[in-house]
């Protein structure tokens, strides 16, 4: 009877946690609609600072530490407007000193992350492999402190060409290539701030030999993003 008596909290306890797990599950189910619709309540109203330079990218090519863009169109693609541009390092000719960028940049407050690499992918008709995350650092230009970008990296093959490819969401504070890390960013930002958080998608396209091995081009690669994220951060981002 003791034994029996003693049990009972236990098993209230486990009912207990049994219902903060469907309560948790609960809420996340009614988040996702709200995150995939992108209709947050309340959060289209707040202001997105640095719209204006966001939407200024559409027109005018990113300026990109020690390179020089000499071609720059926009595309739409998924349904969404990007820009394509192709860039050379300064003072210097040739193939192997150049790479492609495609940017697409938020434009309204109800804009934010979704299937952007699909899209990509869809578009350039891509065979996609040696997929995975690359994390590296760069200077803030504001602050005495790095930003943190995880990128995804991978090697993207057509009939043509094959390129190693880098991809992330930029924000001013850091950025991500997976949609759901810019999101939790974003309510951070709403809470913390009364604003939204700012964002462009960026895709780095570096040709490579034919079917080459990305792994011997991720230094090179990840210097060009360094310098791409740090032209948002100088100008697209820079503090208002």
């Amino acid at each position: 009877m003791t034994d029996a008596t003693q049990s009972r909290p236990k098993s209230h306890s486990i009912v207990q946690w049994g219902l903060v797990v469907v309560l948790t599950a609960l809420v996340a189910i009614a988040v996702l609609p709200n995150y995939f619709s992108g209709q947050w309540p309340g959060s289209n109203e707040l202001p997105v600072p640095h719209i204006a330079q966001l939407r200024g990218l559409l027109t005018e090519p990113l300026e990109v530490p020690g390179w020089e863009s000499t071609f720059h169109q926009e595309v739409n693609i998924g349904r969404n407007r990007w820009t394509i541009a192709e860039y050379r390092r300064s003072g210097v000719n040739g193939e192997d000193e150049s790479f492609g960028l495609l940017l697409r940049p938020q434009q309204a407050g109800d804009q934010q992350p979704e299937v952007e690499w699909v899209d990509l992918q869809g578009a350039q008709s891509w065979q996609v492999d040696n997929r995975h995350a690359v994390p590296w650092l760069v200077e803030s230009p504001t602050a005495d402190a790095s930003v943190k970008i995880t990128t995804r990296y991978l090697r993207g093959i057509d009939e043509r060409n094959t390129f190693a490819v880098m991809q992330w969401y930029a924000w001013p504070s850091g950025g991500h290539f997976a949609p759901g890390k810019w999101f939790w960013a974003d309510q951070a930002q709403q809470w913390q701030h009364s604003q939204r958080l700012p964002w462009v998608a960026v895709s780095i396209l570096l040709p490579i030999d034919p079917v080459g091995d990305i792994r011997t081009h991720t230094a090179a690669i990840t210097e060009i993003a360094q310098s791409v994220q740090q032209g948002l951060l100088s100008s697209t981002f820079r503090a208002e």
